[in-house]
């Protein structure tokens, strides 16, 4: 029987099926927004880092986790996460670098790039005169166009002709939006969305775009079939996730296409903060083996003091080495 724990739940929405599992489990939880916080960082040197929750300090101490879901005011929630983690000590299944990273699609295809995970050729520009260039490098038109930290489909554009092409570029490059041109993968714009969880894929469905779309996301109507994940799919989505420390849950986008006979895989992107609608094509709750993760993570570990309790700690050791060096001069006095 696992020890009822105390769940901090940091969330842009209402998740009401994590919410659902944690007390189907015998747990309890706190629900916040991330607006809802204030950071406080101390100028005693020994601690007394603090976080505020609609104005009242937290006592840490009360939680065993953090479980964020984390979409809108991601770089103040990621803050809020390495507060909580790094200066006072709590276990959070997601750090605040991690979801940041999977929020930059180009700076986590490096990270994948790097780890030997293949992705599709792609540039990172800021200059519309060498737009010639990266669309040859790119092996012609069509070719994609995305936003650096669109989700949900949002902020991509195929573009298939050169004046399309051009006048698009003209209005992104040079400009305060960053964007990424990538190779267009012809394989009938249909992708693999995979959970993993804790080094393992947990659920996996096969997402299929409407035929007047290139993009397969289910909130843009695209079509979803459960699938049975192959072994080196899984290796690929678990490897990724590896890559990027402190991640341990997210939903992992794979696309195949047939080269020479032989299937291709790509990794397209990492999701921090996966959809639910793959609860219901595959009737699998993945919240499930995060609870799992969660609890194996937490039960039996002592906590890591807090800063504020770490400081109070060292103040009392020092004070307590100050009165032992009276007493050690004042018997050495009196022989």
């Amino acid at each position: 029987m696992t020890d009822k724990l105390n769940i901090l739940v940091i969330a842009t929405g209402y998740p009401s099926r994590l919410l659902k599992t944690i007390t189907d489990r015998g747990h309890e939880y706190t629900l916040a927004k991330p607006h809802d916080f204030d950071i406080y960082l101390s100028d005693n040197v020994k601690g007394f880092d603090a976080l505020y929750l609609n104005g009242n300090k937290i006592a840490v101490s009360k939680f065993d986790a953090v479980i964020s879901r984390i979409g809108e005011n991601r770089e103040f929630a990621s803050k809020i996460l390495r507060q909580l983690q790094s200066n006072l000590g709590l276990f959070c299944v997601q750090s605040g670098r991690s979801i940041n990273i999977c929020a930059d699609k180009f700076e986590c295809a490096q990270i994948m790039s790097r780890n030997k995970i293949k992705v599709p050729k792609q540039f990172y520009s800021m200059n519309p005169e060498s737009a010639r260039t990266i669309i040859d490098k790119l092996g012609g038109l069509p070719i994609i166009l995305k936003e650096l930290s669109g989700s949900k489909g949002k902020g991509l554009i195929l573009l298939e002709s050169p004046l399309q092409t051009n006048m698009t570029l003209q209005s992104y490059l040079g400009g305060a939006r960053r964007i990424i041109l990538q190779e267009y993968l012809q394989n009938g714009n249909i992708d693999e969305r995979h959970i993993v969880c804790d080094g393992k894929v947990v659920s996996s469905m096969k997402r299929i775009a409407p035929k007047d779309d290139v993009r397969a996301n289910l909130s843009l109507n695209g079509k979803g079939e459960k699938i049975e994940v192959d072994p080196e799919t899984e290796k690929m989505c678990v490897d990724a996730v590896r890559a990027i420390d402190g991640l341990n849950f997210a939903g992992v986008d794979i696309m195949k296409k047939i080269e020479n006979g032989e299937e291709k895989r790509y990794l397209i992107e990492i999701n921090s903060n996966p959809g639910e609608l793959i609860i219901d094509i595959t009737g699998h709750n993945h919240y499930e083996d995060l609870l799992d993760f969660v609890e194996r993570n937490c039960h039996g570990k002592k906590k890591p003091e807090s800063n504020e309790q770490q400081g109070l700690i060292e103040e009392t050791n020092d004070i307590e080495k100050a009165r032992q060096s009276c007493r050690d001069f004042l018997s050495s006095y009196m022989n």
